[in-house]
């Protein structure tokens, strides 16, 4: 018996149906780059951990006079009647973007002026380490919702030599890290944050000391690469383990 052409196409596309309606369905396959979707593991410094941030006088004073209300973003949580947050950290929270070497981390501020009615929030930064030059949280704000519109900006700097001064980086909360990282607000997220509230913050004010513990080596192996976060995470990744950068000490416990 002879088919035609449409008999023919009728029963490919039948059994076309047959046979994907028989494939199991396929998850959709997570992002590579930027934070992690719960249940996920990313590319990090240590297993798990924690950071506080404890904010300068000056940060806060202003906060006060200008009448804006300060919280965090989850998974960052105000502590100590808001004059810091703690933040958990480690490869369940934290990704390394390849090849950059920024290290997302999840959560983050908000900023809110009642008279005004603007709400200014950051829901994700970046952190850049570099070995020798400053070292930078980045983001993105949004305002009333809406990303402003120059885009990304430095939110602080810092230094990662400071971080790893000998007696500075040392083990303790049940990890190894420094004891102080002084953050400094930068003049590009300080005029932005003047400008869209009404504050008068000034580019280099002191604006929180942050404490972090590291703690136990990573699932993943922190990926290496020629790149200024990559050569700054490299130098930070040694001093976990005690094979360089300020301590030259190993870590008691057997946490590495």
């Amino acid at each position: 018996m002879r088919l035609n052409r449409a008999a023919l196409a009728a029963g490919g596309t039948a059994l076309a149906t047959a046979l994907l309606s028989t494939q199991p369905t396929l998850a959709a396959v997570p992002p590579a780059r930027g934070c992690l979707a719960e249940g996920q593991i990313g590319s990090y410094l240590s297993k798990d951990g924690s950071a506080k941030a404890t904010f300068s006088t000056e940060f806060l004073n202003e906060l006060e006079r200008a009448g804006i209300r300060f919280q965090a973003v989850d998974p960052i949580e105000m502590i100590d009647g808001g004059a810091a947050v703690r933040m958990p950290i480690g490869e369940r929270y934290d990704n390394i973007e390849t090849p950059s070497g920024r290290v997302c981390y999840p959560g983050g501020f908000r900023f809110i002026n009642d008279k005004t009615g603007v709400t200014y929030e950051i829901n994700t930064f970046w952190v850049l380490f570099a070995a020798m030059s400053d070292s930078k949280f980045l983001a993105t704000p949004t305002v009333n919702g809406q990303p402003r519109p120059g885009g990304e900006l430095t939110m602080v700097n810092f230094s990662v030599p400071q971080a790893l001064t000998p007696g500075n980086f040392v083990p303790h909360n049940g990890g190894v890290g420094p004891l102080k990282v002084i953050l400094s607000m930068d003049r590009g997220w300080s005029a932005d944050l003047n400008k869209e509230l009404g504050t008068a913050f000034l580019g280099g004010m002191h604006w929180a000391d942050l404490d972090i513990a590291w703690q136990g080596p990573p699932s993943r192996p922190v990926p290496s690469g020629a790149s200024l976060g990559m050569l700054g995470l490299k130098v930070v990744s040694d001093a976990v383990r005690g094979q360089g950068g300020g301590s030259g000490l190993p870590v008691p416990g057997g946490l590495f």
